[in-house]
């Protein structure tokens, strides 16, 4: 599957400036952007700076240079543990979020062959595997697309603030605290 599905209309796609769950994030310095919580997705261009934070959920971040559009989700679990006929789409899953973000960039005229790709997050968190089933699922989706990560900075035991710039795609990935129990025994 090297091909975004073709949009149903054969129009010049007009992109939205943005569509998102997030909510309104300003800076120290008074610059706007959004704050990705928990099952919140973004899928948009412009000037705008999107964040997040993340322990064993994972960020996939998608950027079209050549529309200069993208997409971003921050999901908890791979899948629905049961999904229902009809259901609406929901972001805290890998499995939604990534067939939302695959329509927004089908309609906006973007195939996977110029997408670049990017994943963060699915750190351990202790007693669950909960990270890295969704590192795993996050890179079967990749594959299964033909996309390669151009950034991959996922597992381990710390949190992580990723910030995604729209206007060029830039990706910046910075790494607080560990999780979990110290190994300290003093």
């Amino acid at each position: 599957m090297n091909a975004l599905p073709a949009p149903r209309e054969r129009r010049r796609s007009v992109l939205p400036t943005l569509e998102t769950t997030g909510v309104a994030d300003t800076d120290a310095l008074g610059s706007g952007g959004v704050f990705l919580r928990p099952g919140d997705w973004l899928y948009g261009c412009g000037a705008v700076r999107v964040s997040t934070l993340l322990g064993s959920c994972i960020s996939l971040v998608l950027w079209s240079p050549r529309r200069r559009v993208g997409a971003i989700c921050h999901c908890l679990l791979p899948q629905r543990p049961r999904a229902q006929p009809g259901s609406a789409l929901d972001g805290r899953y890998g499995a939604d979020a990534g067939q939302w973000m695959t329509q927004r960039l089908a309609a906006a005229g973007c195939h996977w062959s110029e997408m670049q790709a990017s994943l963060a997050g699915g750190a351990g968190t202790g007693d669950t595997d909960i990270g890295a089933a969704n590192i795993a699922w996050a890179q079967q989706w990749a594959a299964e697309r033909g996309l390669a990560f151009a950034q991959q900075d996922v597992g381990g035991r710390v949190v992580r603030r990723l910030t995604f710039n729209l206007a060029d795609g830039a990706l910046t990935i910075a790494h607080g605290g560990r999780i979990g129990p110290s190994r300290d025994t003093r």
